[in-house]
């Protein structure tokens, strides 16, 4: 077999394919005795149905068999032997094929390039900074009180005010027809302004308990059921009984009431302290480590073949549809413009694609490694976040040497971002 290997950019290759007479012959022979093996034919028994009649009538198919067998096995074999990394399926042109005659072919082909980051030390960024406050804290706090607010009876009066909670039924028309799924009991809506669509009821204010009021409902022009988009109905709602929505006090009971470790009011206080600070700070670390990463990129421009990024698109595409299959939202359900989706994420993704090239050539430069002790370290770390044992963390990597080795590429290129934040200029 002989080969040419032409780089026609840093991101494709050009390969010129012939392969030896001999080998043609033998695949051309291996097709046709398959073929006898399989053809029906009148007038002939399985198996012995004559050369001549089924290269007469199966040339064709026969010359594609072939085709696709001989270039199959050689770009592998021409693949294995030299220096590249194939990122898409070739593009194959071949040329006639004939027994007993060499065939050639040509194969374009996008590439992994060849990196060499040049200027990665002294990079300059406005790194983000963090504060937990004092406003913050108590944010918290106000939040997790309304956690647990509970709904109480109103035993002093029957009739609604702005302000309350009403437990209601309700029965929904559109000309006169009701509507499908309209209708419900036992319903809690707060009497204030808004639409009854959103849980809000207005119309209930000066409405004694027991009665029923007719209200105009105007579905929006985005409604989820395409048959009541735009359309106005009207609801009948009987006000059931009416609740107030009360909130603990701020004291040592509400902080016990959360279950939690704290038993006073000021360990509650330490502890969202302490969660605020870590939460931030991670953010923090995750936004330096992504403004790095896109001052590495800017300051080393490298060209990347469009199917790293497009299989960089399709990962997070199918990272989301995962995300919302575990929060048991159907993804069909959502009418999701993908190719809109797919258009958003490209510059994103793109960047990286540079990026992880040139964290990936800085490793090498920098004869970046990872000890055993890196890998014990990510596993402590792991298991304290996860709330596992170690061991058991400890195990799994053992028992998947894939899952292990790209462990040890991704804390090799954390070490690399280390470096570049290290080596950084703050602006």
């Amino acid at each position: 077999m002989k080969v040419n290997v032409e780089t026609l950019s840093p991101i494709e290759k050009k390969l010129s394919v012939e392969v030896d007479p001999e080998q043609v012959t033998k695949e051309f022979e291996r097709a046709y005795r398959g073929l006898s093996k399989t053809v029906r034919l009148p007038g002939f028994r399985p198996g012995k149905v004559p050369r001549r009649i089924l290269e007469a009538r199966f040339r064709h198919q026969v010359e594609q068999d072939v085709i696709q067998h001989l270039v199959e096995h050689s770009y592998q074999e021409v693949v294995a032997s030299h220096d590249f990394i194939p990122v898409a399926v070739p593009s194959i042109t071949p040329e006639k094929i004939e027994p007993g005659k060499a065939f050639r072919y040509e194969a374009r082909v996008e590439v992994k390039p060849e990196v060499e980051a040049k200027e990665y030390k002294g990079l300059e960024y406005e790194p983000s900074t963090w504060e937990v406050t004092d406003e913050m804290v108590q944010a918290e706090l106000e939040r997790l009180r309304e956690q647990l607010a509970e709904f109480v009876p109103i035993e002093d009066r029957k009739v609604g005010q702005m302000g309350d909670y009403a437990v209601v039924s309700y029965r929904g028309t559109l000309d006169g027809e009701e509507i499908a799924g309209g209708s419900g009991e036992g319903i809690t809506v707060h009497v204030d302004e808004g639409s009854l669509l959103e849980g809000k009821a207005p119309m209930l204010a000066g409405v004694e308990v027991g009665s029923t009021v007719e209200t105009d409902v105007t579905f929006p022009e985005d409604y989820s059921v395409e048959s009541l988009r735009g359309k106005t109905a009207k609801f009948e709602v009987t006000l059931e009984s009416l609740k107030a929505r009360e909130v603990p006090a701020l004291d040592d009971e509400m902080a016990k009431d959360l279950g939690g470790k704290a038993q006073t009011l000021e360990e509650l206080r330490q502890e969202i302290r302490t969660s605020l600070e870590k939460s931030h700070e991670a953010r923090a670390k995750r936004e330096n480590r992504e403004k790095i990463r896109k001052a590495l990129v800017e300051k080393n421009p490298i060209e990347v073949p469009n199917a790293m990024v497009e299989n960089g698109i399709d990962q997070s595409i199918a990272q989301t549809m995962e995300q919302f299959r575990a929060q048991g939202i159907d993804p069909r359900a959502l009418n999701l413009d993908i190719r809109a989706i797919r258009e958003e994420l490209r510059e994103d993704v793109t960047l990286r694609v540079k990026a992880a090239l040139l964290l990936e050539a800085i490793v090498k430069q920098e004869g970046i490694e990872v000890a055993d002790e890196d890998l014990e370290a990510h596993y402590a770390s792991l298991a304290e976040d996860l709330g596992m044992d170690v061991e058991t963390i400890r195990k799994h990597f053992e028992r998947n040497q894939l899952e292990r080795e790209g462990l040890r590429e991704r804390l090799k290129e954390d070490k690399a971002i280390e470096l570049l934040l290290r080596e950084a200029k703050a602006l």
